[in-house]
């Protein structure tokens, strides 16, 4: 830790520095002009960070560690014309990701470590909120529950391929055709030849109203294809069919906000989906047939100091049966964004889980952002274990006679904090304890509740 804290001192040596000397009127490094009166911009960013990490049980097994890791990202985005009226650019991200003292099993893993490659390169055109993005680039949609772009992974997710928009109204269109990135440490990153999806969304325009008294604002239905066809071992194509809604009751004007006791703006989340296909060959072929949903409720009271809000939720994702071979009822999360959803020590993954979620959020001052979360974990069938966040098996059931079948997996509490200083330095801290319930107290010899934090800074310009 005494290395983080001399590093969060050096920064804010240089950001005391920096906020010492006048604030220009406009960021040098941001939309310069390449053409005189010609609307042709080049416009340069960066990004340095710094996260240093400890666990005590990880995975609530007796396993400790200490490691950190670094990462810097350069950018530059060339644009010709106006968003307004029709652009063409071509934007380019070179990404250097290094892991230090990681001893915890798999050591620096391709998500932790990946020195010198591109993390975007891709060329677009579009108007206004419409456009067309082919080359590598980060995909993610709706929530990112079903596919996304962990920015907590060190090298984040790519993917190579083409993204539409297409904005008419109130209405929007989203098509996908694409493959994710394979970090390879050791040489560079490439499409992954072996997987492939397509996707396609329809629903409501960004910040558009609702249809209709009564209707969500945001609305969207979708369909995801995923082929994965491996080198060895049989082939999988899954659908996943669903659909995403949100109702906001928020005041009209800044009128009507203060007459709302505490200025609360209440709203309701729900989204669900169903999965269909197959895996395996002709002789041992598998249909597959899974689903998840989840509904929460936020509150917001805005008038009140720091505009605190509350978010309760519960959520479920199917497990396999094992009565039967002839199907594979697993959810399984398409390209997951760790961190985001359940929790955030990674342990528990969605596969076979109900999980029972309240989350806190409070800015006690403009520079300080805090978060609490309180999260349960049960598992829905009794004959399926519990997977991690990558869908795999991270506990199995017991199957010797008589062997206890507890329902109970673990509780999980969140607590971070996320300090500004001026535009370009972030603090942040926190960590996580995850206590095993009796389903992982009885599926291991050991079971230790995990301790982990965290403490990291970022600086960009």
């Amino acid at each position: 830790m005494a290395l983080s804290c001399a590093v969060v001192a050096c920064v804010l040596g240089v950001a005391r520095a920096a906020s010492a000397q006048p604030t220009p009127a406009r960021a040098p490094l941001k939309d310069i002009p390449l053409a005189g009166a010609r609307p042709v911009t080049l416009t340069l960013a960066g990004q340095a960070r710094w996260r240093e990490e400890f666990f005590r049980a990880f995975n609530t097994l007796p396993l400790d560690d200490d490691h950190a890791q670094s990462r810097v990202l350069l950018s530059g985005d060339f644009v010709v014309g106006r968003r307004a009226r029709g652009y063409a650019r071509a934007f380019g991200e070179w990404r250097d990701a290094q892991s230090y003292g990681r001893t915890l099993p798999g050591g620096a893993r391709p998500q932790d470590a990946d020195r010198s490659d591109w993390q975007n390169a891709y060329l677009e055109v579009g108007r206004q909120a419409a456009f067309v993005r082919v080359g590598r680039q980060e995909i993610a949609l709706n929530r990112e529950r079903l596919i996304g772009v962990p920015d907590w992974s060190n090298t984040r997710r790519g993917s190579q391929g083409a993204r539409a928009q297409l904005v008419r109204g109130a209405f929007s269109v989203e098509l996908v055709d694409a493959r994710p990135m394979v970090v390879r440490q050791a040489a560079p990153n490439r499409a992954d030849s072996t997987q492939r999806f397509r996707t396609m969304s329809v629903g409501s325009a960004p910040g558009a109203r609702p249809l209709a008294r009564g209707l969500p604002a945001l609305w969207q239905a979708y369909h995801y294809a995923q082929r994965i066809v491996p080198t060895t071992g049989a082939a999988t194509s899954r659908t996943t069919s669903g659909g995403r809604l949100q109702w906001t009751w928020a005041p009209v004007s800044a009128g009507a906000l203060r007459r709302v006791p505490g200025g609360v703006t209440p709203s309701v989340e729900v989204e669900g989906a169903v999965q269909r296909g197959h895996t395996g060959d002709d002789a041992a072929r598998r249909a597959l047939q899974a689903a998840f949903w989840v509904v929460e409720t936020q509150w917001q009271w805005k008038r009140a100091h720091g505009a605190p809000s509350l978010a309760l939720g519960v959520e479920e994702a199917t497990g396999d049966n094992a009565r039967t071979t002839a199907r594979l009822e697993q959810f399984a999360v398409l390209y997951p964004a760790a961190h985001a959803h359940g929790g955030f020590a990674d342990v528990i993954g969605r596969p076979n889980v109900r999980e029972w979620h309240a989350i806190a959020t409070w800015m006690p001052h403009r520079a300080l952002d805090l978060r609490g979360a309180a999260y349960r974990f049960d598992r829905r069938r009794l004959d399926d274990g519990v997977y991690t966040k990558a869908n795999a098996i991270f506990r199995a059931t017991p199957t010797a006679p008589g062997a206890m079948q507890p329902r109970h997996v673990a509780d999980e509490i969140d607590l971070t904090g996320t300090w500004r200083y001026g535009a370009h330095l972030r603090v942040i801290a926190g960590g996580a304890l995850v206590v095993p319930g009796a389903f992982l107290t009885a599926t291991a010899t050991t079971s230790r509740t995990e301790r982990w934090g965290f403490v990291g800074t970022t600086l960009a310009f």
